[in-house]
C-alpha cells in the first residue's frame, strides 16, 4: 500500500518538506492527481537518506548526537568526529555538543565526550534514543 508524505515523516521523524526533498534527489516516488505516493521500497531508499528520528524532548540533532553517544563506550573525541558519526554538519554537531554538555547530558572522561546515563532525565531519553538512526550514506545535513 502507498504512503503519502506526511505518513512517510510522521514514520522518520521528519518533516514532509524533507521527504519529498529527498525523494526528487533520489528519483523515488511517484506523482498522481493526489500528489506524492511511496511504496515500500521508495521507503525503505529515504529512510537509508535520512535516517529516522524519534522525535522528543530535545531537538533533532541533539537527540541524534546522544544517540551515537549512546553506542559508544569508549566515546568519541571531537565534535567533528560526532558529526561524521551522526550523519549532521559539522557546525551543527558543534552547536549540539555544546548544548548537551551545558544541560549536563554529556560528560568528558579521559578525553573523549559521553553520554551521561547517570543524567537524572535519562530513562525519559533512553528508549526514543534506541529508534534513533542515523542516514545510512552519512552525509553531512544540516538541522
Amino acid at each position: 500500500m502507498d504512503a503519502t508524505p506526511e505518513q512517510v515523516a510522521r514514520r522518520l521523524g521528519t518533516s514532509r518538506r524533507r521527504v519529498v526533498s529527498a525523494a526528487r534527489r533520489l528519483g523515488v516516488g511517484r506523482l498522481d492527481a493526489s500528489g506524492w505516493l511511496f511504496s515500500l521500497e521508495d521507503e525503505e531508499a529515504l529512510r537509508a537518506e535520512l535516517g529516522v528520528d524519534a522525535g522528543g524532548p530535545l531537538p533533532r540533532s541533539q537527540m541524534r548526537v546522544l544517540a551515537e553517544l549512546s553506542l559508544r563506550p569508549r566515546g568519541l573525541v571531537s565534535a567533528r568526529a560526532v558529526a561524521e558519526a551522526c550523519g549532521l554538519a559539522p557546525a551543527t554537531a558543534s552547536a549540539a555538543v555544546k548544548a548537551l554538555l551545558a544541560a549536563g547530558f554529556i560528560v568528558v572522561r579521559d578525553g573523549a565526550m559521553h553520554a551521561d546515563v547517570l543524567h537524572p532525565r535519562w530513562l525519559e531519553l533512553r528508549p526514543l534514543l534506541r529508534e534513533v538512526r542515523p542516514p545510512e550514506s552519512r552525509g553531512m545535513e544540516a538541522a
